[in-house]
């Protein structure tokens, strides 16, 4: 496993290894990153690559969903609120740069990762539709006041 993650990271690039772990890499041309942070990134990706899979797709799932609350049109009661959606949905874009996914012995994500977990759980609460009705109400009642005040 050593070589694939060593081509991955470098392709191409000549070293000399005892072939078992990061420790033992020497490479001809270029200086060897000390942190092994790359290397144990890599590794992970090579060896949970469908656990990866599934966790970015239940990562775009929520994306997905949460589509709609940055449209233009849609009616957030405050600024925040659309601040909120954006944070959420940058979060979840970062996901899988820190989050470690593994699967089961059936092929499930053996548990959420606490990241996206975290985000599950907080994302921001739309409004309700009375509260968007109260709002365009509101709206409405001022932009009528505004034009009568007007005349």
């Amino acid at each position: 496993m050593l070589a694939q993650v060593l081509e991955k990271m470098f392709p191409g690039e000549p070293y000399t290894s005892d072939g078992t772990t990061w420790d033992s890499v020497v490479f001809e041309n270029i200086v060897k990153p000390v942190d092994n942070t790359l290397y144990e990134y890599t590794l992970d990706k090579l060896t949970n690559a469908d656990a990866i899979k599934k966790f970015r797709e239940e990562r775009n799932t929520l994306l997905n969903d949460s589509d709609k609350y940055m449209t233009s049109d849609y009616p957030h009661l405050l600024e925040k609120d659309i601040q909120d959606w954006k944070e959420y949905r940058q979060a979840l874009r970062d996901l899988p740069m820190t989050a470690r996914p593994t699967l089961d012995a059936d092929g499930n994500l053996t548990e959420k990762p606490p990241d996206i977990q975290l985000w599950i759980n907080t994302r921001p609460v739309p409004p309700t539709e009375t509260e968007i009705k109260e709002k365009m109400m509101a709206e409405a009642e001022a932009r009528a006041k505004f034009e009568a005040e007007g005349s």
